[in-house]
């Protein structure tokens, strides 16, 4: 028997469990391999797994006074607790329409169709409109999805704290929502897009670990939308409690309690490097832990609890750098409630305030904040090929090279004259 099994009979007959081999070579070699697939997964959620089988002991006479253990259901389960059955619902069964009996019978030119050979759909496939818009925006549409519900969660949770006056909640309690609520949205969307659920995570996927750039900017977008969506919706929800609040207070909307909830800014006494170095900090851990749980050469945590760490992250880094701040570390959660503000008449002057802290902090801070993570991971830790940290130094210069060049043509520059791409990748004049 081959070392590739996953079991070998031992010299009393019976098979004995032989533990997982990682591929011959280094682990560079073994992550090349890896990326090599034809369906990479830049997944937040972590790699999928399926539940092992049951090892439980069995008693020698169990089956005896328990006949019905292990018998599969004759009828599917709808189950919170396990994946859902997947049946064919009685309008949609072959036979249901007059066609699918004209077809069972002869065809258009005579013949008889052989049983059990049932094409409902169409030829491509899609059996209406949606399924084939569907088929082409999943991705997108499932970071919109993922974003809305992780920012609905936490932007309400925040405007119950502020609007109450701290009788709903505390900050310890809406930093808990915010990771939970992360942590939700990654097991709704982790499976089809990865659950990025934020711009700077994607940048920095892109850029260490071969996320496609093209389809960065699609999830970009997809992000900024779904957080825009969240943001109207957790307005309208607490629309009265925050004219209440602003009535009680005798403010205005834009300088209420409430504001504080919508959009994140620096405190009035916390100096602009300061500021900008606790979103650093806070993205940079957050990332490097992304790419700690992502990288199985080191310790991934067990399958379905990627998602469930990252949310008790998120709280945990939201609780220890979001005083200064806000705690933003995602670049959606600021713009997207910032702009539904600006709608709801708060005034244009958001997005100039604190020196226009909307860009330097939410986005610079929080992107430059993610890479610098992933670099120092991969300086560190990772060995792995697809990581830049690791290409060799002739492929990073030609690679660098063709990348300036490719962006030149998309932008419809003239391209520079400059050696032929071996001569820049060697050095050589």
């Amino acid at each position: 028997m081959s070392r590739s099994t996953n079991s070998n009979w031992n010299a009393s007959g019976n098979i004995e469990s032989q533990e997982y081999e990682p591929p011959e070579g280094t682990q560079e070699d073994g992550s090349k391999n890896e990326g090599a697939g034809n369906n990479p997964v830049f997944s937040l959620a972590g790699p999928g797994a399926h539940n092992p089988a049951s090892n439980s002991y069995i008693g020698e006479n169990y089956r005896d006074y328990n006949p019905q253990y292990g018998k599969e259901r004759d009828a599917p389960t709808w189950s919170l607790a396990q994946p859902l059955p997947h049946i064919v619902r009685p309008g949609m069964q072959h036979g249901a329409l007059p066609e699918d009996r004209k077809d069972d019978g002869h065809g258009a030119n005579g013949t008889h169709q052989q049983s059990g050979q049932h094409h409902t759909g169409s030829d491509d496939g899609f059996f209406n409109t949606w399924s084939r818009i569907r088929h082409y925006l999943r991705e997108p549409l499932a970071e919109w999805l993922g974003t809305t519900v992780a920012m609905i969660i936490g932007l309400c949770a925040t405007l119950s704290h502020y609007t109450s006056s701290g009788e709903a909640g505390s900050y310890t309690s809406q930093s808990v929502a915010w990771g939970f609520g992360f942590m939700v949205a990654i097991y709704i969307t982790g499976g089809i897009s990865g659950g990025h659920l934020n711009p700077a995570f994607s940048i920095a996927m892109s850029t260490f670990r071969g996320f496609p750039a093209r389809k960065c900017v699609i999830y970009i977008a997809a992000q900024l939308l779904g957080a825009i969506t969240a943001g109207g919706i957790a307005y309208a929800i607490y629309h009265d409690a925050i004219l209440e609040i602003d009535a009680s207070t005798k403010v205005a909307q834009n300088a209420g309690p409430a504001s504080e909830a919508m959009i994140t800014a620096p405190k009035s006494f916390v100096h602009p490097a300061t500021a900008f170095f606790t979103e650093f900090l806070g993205s940079a851990i957050l990332f490097g832990a992304v790419v700690a749980l992502g990288d199985d050469t080191n310790a991934p945590p067990g399958a379905g609890m990627q998602a469930f760490i990252l949310g008790i992250l998120i709280s945990v880094v939201i609780l220890a750098l979001g005083y200064n701040t806000g705690g933003c570390f995602n670049c959606a959660r600021d713009f997207g409630p910032r702009l539904v503000a600006v709608m709801a008449g708060w005034g244009g002057h958001l997005f100039r305030e604190s020196h226009a802290w909307w860009v330097w902090g939410p986005w610079c801070a929080d992107i430059s904040g993610a890479l610098f993570g992933a670099l120092v991971y991969d300086m560190a830790i990772f060995t792995g090929g697809e990581s830049p940290v690791n290409y060799p130094p002739r492929r990073r210069k030609r690679a660098l090279h063709v990348r300036a060049v490719n962006l030149r043509k998309k932008l419809g520059l003239r391209p520079k004259k400059s050696k032929d791409l071996e001569s820049s990748a060697t050095g050589k004049k």
